[in-house]
């Protein structure tokens, strides 16, 4: 995305602290709409300090169940790191086929080097690929809780150019 060039100067609109709720029916809804046509059925479950993902995959005939499971959000700034703490029913071969897949996806639908994977398995999200710059805004802490997740935002605001 190409936002135009600002110069910061005091908000219009700022913020001590929000606290925001992400509702996990929807998120699971948005990632089912994502992966439409590359796999055949994905979940996320929302559960206190737990994102469970389970989905289908068939390769030629043969269904291929998958799992994993998300116990942490890393926050840093503007830098969010989603590591994954457990993959089970993957064999190799699909796992080979889903970190191509899952970098396919990322980059057709988000700006280059927002989200990058780094080893083992972590998701490290830049927000500033997502936000246009008139946008200042710091993420203090996302907790995973039952039916979504908890954001608290701090300090922050909107500047006019």
């Amino acid at each position: 995305m190409d936002y135009p060039t600002v110069v910061m100067t005091s908000p219009l609109v700022s913020w001590d602290a929000i606290a925001l709720r992400v509702d996990g029916a929807r998120m699971n809804e948005i990632a089912r709409q994502q992966v439409a046509g590359q796999l055949d059925d994905i979940t996320l479950a929302f559960r206190n300090g737990n994102i469970r993902v389970t989905g289908r995959k068939k390769l030629g005939f043969v269904p291929i169940s998958f799992s994993l499971d998300i116990n942490e959000i890393r926050v840093s700034g503007k830098t969010v790191a989603v590591p994954v703490a457990d993959i089970s029913h993957i064999p190799t071969p699909l796992l080979n086929f889903l970190l191509p897949l899952i970098r396919g996806l990322i980059a057709a639908r988000i700006p280059i080097d927002a989200v990058t994977i780094q080893p083992p398995l972590t998701f490290v999200i830049q927000l500033d690929g997502f936000l246009p710059p008139l946008i200042d805004v710091d993420i203090r802490e996302i907790r995973i809780v039952d039916g979504g997740l908890a954001v608290v935002l701090g300090p922050g605001g909107y500047h006019l150019q």
